[in-house]
């Protein structure tokens, strides 16, 4: 919040938001604001939603996720939370995976979890990316997600 006036950290260039595709005007940079009735809407089968930290790496350990206030049909139940620092086909690592979870199925619900893999305070990463890897709780392939958060350490990164 600045001021009395919320911000978008997407907006405001603190973070980029991309998708493997956006049903439009269902933008990813909807998926950073927790506060917004706004959403995210993707447009592809078992596609993924990824945040690059830019100048900035972070060591994830949990994630909230919420619902959209307008969907029931299309809530993520199976994914998995994957990093990486280059971006490449082959680098990136599952540090999360979820499967058949219900308590974000329905509209406007929300829920934080654990990252499984315990990363040590060297293992930080540019990007993290929410990859939907089964049908939603509607049985859809495309995901709407009201917003997703993630929760660990941040550091100042060296690369450039």
């Amino acid at each position: 919040m600045r001021g009395n006036k919320k911000i978008n950290i997407a907006d405001e260039g603190i973070i980029s938001v991309n998708a493997s595709s956006t049903e439009k005007p269902h933008y990813p940079k909807y998926a950073v604001d927790f506060d917004s009735d706004e959403y995210f809407h993707s447009d592809d089968r078992c596609g993924w939603l990824e945040y690059d930290y830019k100048d900035m790496k972070i060591c994830p350990t949990k994630y909230s996720k919420k619902t959209s206030n307008y969907h029931d049909n299309q809530c993520p139940m199976n994914w998995c939370i994957e990093v990486s620092n280059t971006r490449q086909t082959n680098d990136w690592r599952v540090i999360d995976s979820r499967n058949n979870v219900t308590s974000v199925s329905k509209r406007d619900q929300s829920d934080t979890f654990d990252i499984k893999t315990k990363l040590n305070y060297n293992e930080c990463y540019r990007f993290v990316r929410f990859r939907s890897t089964g049908a939603t709780s509607g049985g859809s392939g495309n995901f709407v997600m009201a917003s997703l958060k993630y929760f660990g350490s941040l550091i100042k990164s060296n690369d450039k």
